[in-house]
C-alpha cells in the first residue's frame, strides 16, 4: 500500500521544536545518568550531575509546554490532509482509529502486510504518547527525591520513606532510564515502519512529501498529491 502524504500541518513548527528538545534532553540525560551511575571517566562526576539536573528540568518544562500547546494549537489529525483541528484530539479516541488495535498489532508483528487507514497516531501510539508525560513526571519526581537541593522537601521525604530509603529511589530512577530507552527504540520503529523516511523528514526537517490524500470527514482516501 502506498503511503499517505506527509504535510507540515501534521507537525506544526512548535511541536517539531519541542520534539527536538525532548530528544536531545533524553539522550543527554541517558549519557549523563550512565556517567553518574558508572563514574568511569575521572573528573566528570560534577559536570555530569550538573548537566543531568539541568536537562531534567528542561525535559520536565518542555513536556508541560507540549501538553499545554496540544490544547491551544491546531494540527492535522491524520496524515494525508491539511485539514486541522485542536491537537489534543489526535491523542483521544477517533473514528479514524475505531476497532483497529488488533490490526495494528498484527502489522507491527509482521502478521499483516498493510496497516489500516488511521488517524495521525494509531491506537498503540496513542497509548504510548499519553503515558509518556506521566512517566516524565514520575522520573522528574524521583530525580527531585535524589537531588540534595530538594531532597528535604516533604513531598520527597514522603516517597523516600514509603519505598524504604534513597537506595530504592536510585534503583527506581535507574530502571526508569531503561524504560525510556526501550520507548525510544519502539518509537523509532513504529515511525519508520508506518511512514518510512518521509515521516522522519517531515518530523525532523519539516519537509513535505506527496502521496495519498485523506479526508477526515469521510475517514477514507480522497486522491493522490504528487505536487510535493
Amino acid at each position: 500500500m502506498a503511503h499517505l502524504a506527509h504535510y507540515r500541518e501534521a507537525h506544526p513548527l512548535p511541536f517539531v521544536i519541542t520534539h527536538y528538545v525532548n530528544l536531545i534532553s533524553m539522550i543527554v540525560l541517558i549519557i549523563s545518568g550512565i556517567l553518574i551511575h558508572f563514574p568511569f571517566l575521572a573528573g566528570t562526576m560534577g559536570a555530569a550531575r550538573g548537566v543531568h539536573i539541568f536537562c531534567g528540568i528542561v525535559l520536565f518544562v518542555n513536556c508541560l509546554l507540549r501538553v499545554i500547546l496540544s490544547f491551544v494549537l491546531k494540527s492535522a489529525p491524520a496524515n494525508g490532509t491539511r485539514q486541522t483541528t485542536t491537537d489534543v484530539k489526535s491523542f483521544l479516541p477517533q473514528a479514524d482509529n475505531k476497532h483497529q488495535l488488533g490490526a495494528w498489532l498484527k502489522f507491527y508483528l509482521f502478521a499483516k502486510k498493510d496497516h489500516p487507514l488511521a488517524g495521525k497516531y494509531n491506537p498503540m501510539q496513542k497509548i504510548a504518547y499519553i503515558a509518556v508525560p506521566f512517566l516524565i513526571l514520575f522520573m522528574f519526581y524521583t530525580g527531585l527525591c535524589l537531588w540534595g537541593a530538594t531532597q528535604s522537601w516533604g513531598i520527597c521525604q514522603a516517597f523516600i520513606g514509603a519505598v524504604g530509603g534513597l537506595m530504592t529511589v536510585r534503583v527506581i530512577h535507574y530502571v526508569m532510564m531503561f524504560i525510556f530507552i526501550i520507548f525510544m527504540i519502539i518509537h523509532v520503529y513504529m515511525a519508520v515502519t508506518e511512514g518510512g523516511s518521509a515521516m522522519l523528514k517531515n518530523m525532523f526537517a519539516w519537509k513535505e512529501h506527496g502521496g495519498l490524500t485523506y479526508d477526515i470527514t469521510t475517514h477514507d482516501l480522497s486522491g493522490e498529491d504528487r505536487s510535493v
